[in-house]
């Protein structure tokens, strides 16, 4: 059994860490990043094993250890609305191992300074280790103390930043760690790894969607459909058939999180290039999207090649305002409007 039984492909990444863990050599601050899914968390859970010598935070993304957390919470006495609301500013595994986890949906410096001022100001007789979860979610104050820290980091204690938006990390933080880049898994290693449950979906058309990523190969196999996804064919048959398409996309993203808006952007691009694809008599097997080849059939006359190709310009740029914190309501419509307009255009 290994420490990285959890993380999916990735197998540079994890020889790499492990030859340097035995040679002694890693360095104090690493920066995990790379689209969401591909395993970042699984490998810092991994990483931290290693250097502590024992399993912590124990299932899949430290699934189990949550629930364990939760359950004690609960027998405590706090309500399970509560427990479900709020999360712990740190969550620790025996005093050496330590996971800062967004407070509702962001990093707070509060959390940082418990961090310092509670567990890290007493030296430790071994290695201990911090994981930074989701840390494009801090804000600067959050990233300027960190910045601090590891620039003269307590002994025998390592960081581990995880953060799916490499572009929203400080510069100086950036400089101060090793970089670690987590890609795309081969299809050999998703056979692999979800062979075991491939009677329950399309494994093929679940690998062929997923762009290399895990977590969307087992939600297609689980769930058979993937949420943002179908919004996203949904708001395209909208923009090309609906005379009621702007109050329609209205109502159905009004109640999207930033993440999820986010999400959106990402498989409104596939499926505008899928749609490109069939204009240019694409096959099914030569698509991303075979399963939403006959709805995407029906809309195609409705979009010239052009329209197509302003999906991927207009949602990259309501990715940036969405990452700049305005407000979704705003980024929604103006994207819709956009997309509509260049689909008039003749």
């Amino acid at each position: 059994m290994s420490y990285f039984d959890a993380v999916i492909g990735q197998e540079t990444i994890i020889q790499h860490l492990t030859e340097l863990v035995s040679r002694q050599t890693l360095p104090h601050s690493l920066l995990f990043y790379g689209e969401a899914g591909l395993g970042k968390l699984d490998m810092a859970i991994g990483l931290a094993s290693l250097l502590l010598g024992r399993q912590v935070f124990c299932g899949h993304n430290g699934i189990e250890y949550l629930r364990e957390v939760t359950d004690a919470r609960i027998a405590n006495g706090e309500s399970e609305k509560k427990v479900e609301s709020e999360g712990l500013p740190i969550y620790m595994d025996k005093g050496d191992a330590f996971w800062i986890r967004p407070m509702k949906t962001t990093l707070k410096v509060e959390q940082w300074y418990t961090l310092l001022q509670d567990h890290l100001s007493v030296a430790g007789l071994g290695n201990r280790v911090v994981i930074v979860d989701d840390f494009h979610t801090a804000n600067a104050i959050m990233a300027n103390a960190m910045l601090k820290t590891i620039e003269e980091p307590p002994v025998n204690v390592y960081f581990i930043i995880i953060t799916d938006k490499i572009n929203t990390v400080l510069p100086t933080i950036v400089s101060r760690c090793m970089g670690v880049s987590f890609q795309a898994v081969s299809d050999d290693a998703l056979r692999h790894a979800f062979k075991d449950i491939s009677a329950e979906g399309n494994l093929e058309e679940a690998i062929a969607m997923s762009n290399g990523n895990p977590a969307v190969v087992k939600t297609l196999l689980s769930q058979g459909s993937i949420s943002m996804l179908d919004t996203a064919v949904r708001w395209i048959r909208l923009l090309g058939t609906d005379a009621k398409w702007f109050s329609e996309i209205a109502l159905i993203s009004e109640k999207l999180t930033r993440e999820e808006a986010l999400e959106l952007m990402h498989w409104l691009r596939l499926v505008a290039r899928d749609m490109m694809a069939l204009k240019c008599g694409a096959l099914s097997a030569q698509l991303q999207l075979p399963m939403h080849r006959i709805t995407l059939l029906k809309v195609l006359p409705f979009w010239s090649m052009s329209a197509l190709s302003s999906v991927v310009t207009e949602t990259l740029k309501a990715e940036q305002a969405l990452r700049l914190h305005i407000k979704i309501a705003l980024v929604v419509d103006g994207l819709s409007i956009a997309l509509h307009d260049a689909r008039e255009e003749v």
